[in-house]
């Protein structure tokens, strides 16, 4: 079998399914599903290998298969044959040994595209490379992923449901695929709780880049779910994505990519208001460091305040006590000295009460914070 070929695979109405070797489709019974892992530049070798099954099948259509999709699109050729775009989903980030409560900061979505074209009696997919997202970049392209639990389910689901044309089938993968939407959206929820905890926690005000990222995140995923999203699609099973005889089958599927859809708009009202707060802990931050340099200020000012106000009035053009006498000098010099204490001292007394009540506050929030710690 051609490297192409990840596998093929026989599936009857009674439930049953093979797996086979090309050779034998034609013998075995039952409708083919081809599974390809390959490029646009393979398009005649499959379909010198596979054309003689696939009736209606063109290489026109074996190229929009092979192609990778920025985004999931669909495809409704002549007669009941219909290209159809799916993709499963994961969270990840590096697994980190750390105390409790500790941030562990934002990761990657996954994207594993599939493409599923499907004719009157045969099935075609493709497994299309990985690609990893930082935010809203496209940070790394990896080989496909295995498929082998998918397969297991899809087989299970046969079992249980058979359908009657390879849509059915098409729609059970598309099933399979959907399911890891909600790990995914849920997982953007947590790091969005893990960003607040740290901003909570540790005041970190430096991770501000984390929640572009999610944002990011959040918005690709939205955009790789929203073609799916097939408007009249429950009421009137011709708007599915593949022609199918279960319309239950279909209805379940866009169940769960509305349902991802309408968290990840929840995810998106959350976001924003973490913004504000980030914006709002910003804010206190600079004030903070506005206050450090007015009270530095302050204290500098005190110092030349009196000694100015004293030496300004003995430069005065009248008469002051000890005017033009040695003594009148060692008057206006403690004069000098005990004011600018005076007024120096009043003005740390201030600056002292002011710095208790934030110890306080502070002392507060710590304990506050070993108590959520507790409660984790």
């Amino acid at each position: 079998m051609s490297a192409a070929f990840r596998r093929v695979s026989v599936w009857r109405e009674d439930g049953a399914s093979q797996v086979v070797d090309l050779a034998e489709v034609a013998a075995a019974g039952g409708f083919p599903w081809f599974e390809l892992a390959c490029g646009a530049e393979q398009v005649d070798a499959v379909f010198a290998a596979i054309g003689a099954h696939c009736q209606g099948l063109t290489k026109g259509m074996l190229e929009d298969l092979l192609t990778p999709d920025e985004k999931p699109e669909g495809v409704r050729y002549s007669g009941d044959i219909r290209l159809a775009s799916s993709f499963s989903v994961e969270a990840w980030r590096p697994e980190r040994t750390v105390d409790r409560g500790t941030p562990q900061g934002v990761g990657v979505l996954r994207f594993q595209p599939v493409e599923l074209l499907a004719g009157e009696d045969w099935l075609i997919t493709c497994w299309h490379p990985q690609r990893s997202f930082q935010g809203s970049r496209k940070a790394d392209e990896q080989p496909p992923s295995e498929v082998a639990e998918l397969r297991e389910a899809v087989a299970a689901r046969w079992k249980r449901r058979p359908g009657g044309v390879p849509g059915d089938l098409g729609v059970s993968i598309m099933h399979e695929l959907a399911l890891t939407y909600a790990p995914a959206h849920r997982a953007l929820g947590a790091w969005l709780e893990d960003w607040e905890l740290g901003l909570y926690i540790d005041d970190d005000l430096d991770s501000h880049d984390e929640l572009p990222e999610l944002w990011g995140l959040m918005a690709v995923l939205r955009d790789w779910l929203n073609p799916l999203n097939k408007a009249g699609l429950r009421a009137d099973v011709n708007k599915a994505w593949l022609v199918v005889s279960d319309h239950e089958a279909v209805i379940e599927v866009d169940k769960r990519i509305d349902k991802a859809l309408e968290e990840l708009g929840k995810l998106s009202a959350t976001l924003r208001q973490s913004f504000g707060l980030l914006h709002l802990e910003q804010t206190e931050e600079q004030r903070k460091r506005t206050e450090q340099v007015q009270r530095r200020n302050e204290r500098l000012a005190a110092a030349f305040l009196v000694p100015t106000f004293v030496a300004g009035l003995y430069g005065a053009n009248t008469w002051v006590p000890g005017q033009g006498r040695h003594w009148g000098f060692w008057v206006m010099l403690v004069v000098l000295i005990v004011f600018s204490l005076l007024v120096v001292r009043k003005i740390a007394r201030d600056h002292d009460r002011t710095e208790a009540e934030l110890h306080a506050a502070e002392e507060d929030r710590r304990r506050k914070r070993e108590e959520l710690l507790r409660g984790c």
